[in-house]
Formats: structure tokens, sequence, C-alpha cells
């Protein structure tokens, strides 16, 4: 959730650019790349990064980082729609690197803090009680259930080497969400840049967001354990759906939370 909010941020301020190089403020990247991949690409997840990040699960963090920096595009960037988290974890590390400050402090200070959302960060077990979160997998892997902690395994694992990755780890409450997205609301920049320019989070995504009618505009971002929001800037109409869908244990696919999300979010569009 914060990861593109505070890139568009740093972009309206005018300390990062959509055109700007990754290879310019990640060394680790450049060793691999020119300047063919640029901030907008991440923003707009067209690199092509077409590998499941689980693949990686059982390598050291180093490791990890170190595939997702050394990973040779077949298709140019900009040329394919690639959704997946190898692109938020870039630009988490751009934020790091760009702020000097770690993800998740950057976040509190220029996010959560001021808009008093006390409920919501990373590692959460920190700073509240584990009787306040639900449970979100008994997973094989770990060997326990997971309850307060990032579900996903990679992010899992690089959190070791960076603490909090922009990809995953952000947990929540729907009033807390819902501040967030009246705060966005409130910007004619970053709606501008969310349903105008389709930068930021995903936009008319029907697989989540229900039937979009002809001339409306949703953005919106989903979660692995069954979380999502989206929202019509037209009315202000905003829905967060907050579920551990893969508890007990993970399903398959994602096609029946999906289904419930874009049934639910057709149902509150059709309210007049």
């Amino acid at each position: 959730m914060p990861t593109g909010y505070l890139a568009l941020r740093a972009i309206e301020s005018g300390i990062l650019s959509l055109e700007t190089p990754i290879a310019e403020i990640l060394p680790d990247f450049a060793i691999h790349h020119d300047n063919e991949a640029k901030i907008f690409h991440l923003l707009t997840h067209s690199l092509d990064y077409r590998f499941p990040m689980s693949s990686l699960k059982d390598l050291p963090p180093q490791k990890i980082w170190q595939r997702i920096c050394s990973h040779k595009f077949e298709i140019p960037p900009g040329q394919l729609f690639s959704y997946g988290n190898a692109n938020s974890i870039l630009l988490g590390r751009v934020l790091e690197n760009i702020y000097k400050m770690p993800l998740d402090e950057l976040a509190k200070t220029k996010l959560f803090e001021p808009l008093r959302m006390q409920n919501t960060g990373w590692h959460p077990l920190e700073w509240t009680e584990a009787s306040r979160i639900i449970p979100t997998e008994i997973c094989p892997w770990r060997g326990r259930e997971l309850r307060g902690e990032t579900h996903d395994e990679s992010a899992w694992k690089l959190e070791r080497e960076f603490r909090a990755v922009g990809s995953a780890g952000i947990f929540s409450t729907v009033p807390d969400i819902l501040k967030f997205l009246s705060h966005l609301l409130k910007s004619d920049f970053l709606i501008e840049n969310l349903i105008k320019k389709g930068i930021g989070f995903e936009f008319n995504n029907e697989k989540f967001m229900g039937k979009i009618s002809e001339g409306d505009a949703i953005f919106g971002k989903t979660g692995f354990t069954g979380t999502s929001f989206a929202c019509r800037p037209s009315d202000k109409t905003c829905l967060v759906i907050l579920s551990n869908y893969t508890y007990p244990h993970r399903k398959p696919n994602a096609d029946k939370i999906n289904e419930f999300r874009a049934r639910l979010c057709s149902l509150i569009s059709a309210q007049p």
C-alpha cells in the first residue's frame, strides 16, 4: 500500500522522476542493466519479471536480492504488463536510497503518523498484541501458524536483510485504510496519476473490481492473503476488504476471492 504512494509523492516533490533510470539509484541493479528500466516501469509493473518469487524462497536474502537485480529481461521494458513483487521490492529499495531511511520508518514518518494511521505498519507484533491479529495460514514451509508476520515467503526472507520490503508485510485495519484512501482523494496530483495515467496502483481491473462501466475509473490493490481496496474518485466510493482467505491453508488460485471481490464491488457500484 505505501510504496507506490511514497514514490508518487517523491515525484511530486521533484526528488524522483518517472524517467529516472533504476540503475542510477541502485548500484546492484546497475551491474546488470543500463538505463533502459525506469521508475515509470516499476510503477506500472511493465518490467519482464515473469518468474514466481516463491521459487526463490529457499535462497539466502542476498541471493534473492541479487536474483532480482540480475534478471535479464527477454522483453524490453514497457512492452509487457507483468504484475509481480519484484517491481515493488525494487521500488522500495529506490525509496530507501533516495531518502536514506528504512522503508518502514519512511512510511511511518511520511504517511502513517501524519494521517494518524495508528494501526498500520510492518512487524505488528512490535507495536500491538497478537490477539488483535488474525492468522493467515498454517504454513508447512515455516512449520507453524502465521500471525503478525509477513506472509510472502521471499519478502519474509528479505526482511532479514532489509527489515521491510516494498511488496508485502503491511498490516492494517479498515478505518486506517479508509483514512489513506480519503487522503488520496484530496490530491489532484495523485488522482491524475492513479486514474488518468494508470500509475501507482492497479487501474480498472475487472478481475477484482467487477464490471467497469464505460467512462468509469477505479483504482485499487489486492493482497495475497485476501485483502483488497478499490476506489472510484468520481463519487468517492471506496471498498476495503480484509480477509484471511489463505487460512488455514492457501488455495490453488485466487479465483474464489477475486469472484467475491468483484461481486461486492459491483453491488456497491450499483447503489444510487
